[in-house]
């Protein structure tokens, strides 16, 4: 669900959590993931979900699904 979650968000929001992310601000990057106008519009476990893989992926400078991400 998460990575389609992701996906559904626009560019500029996916950059902007990213960043969020980046800066240890999850609260706002969960208001950016709810309030980005994807309907219906995500629950508050589901962007923390979201939040916490990104937060992973960034961490290991991995796209989900590439080679250097391990499961």
């Amino acid at each position: 669900m998460t990575s389609e979650l992701w996906a559904a968000l626009p560019a500029a929001v996916r950059d902007k959590v990213d960043e969020l992310i980046v800066q240890e601000r999850s609260v706002q990057a969960v208001f950016a993931v709810r309030s980005s106008g994807v309907t219906p519009r995500p629950g508050l476990r589901a962007c923390q979900d979201l939040i916490a893989e990104r937060g992973a992926v960034l961490a290991g400078g991995a796209e989900p699904g590439s080679p250097g991400l391990t499961s």
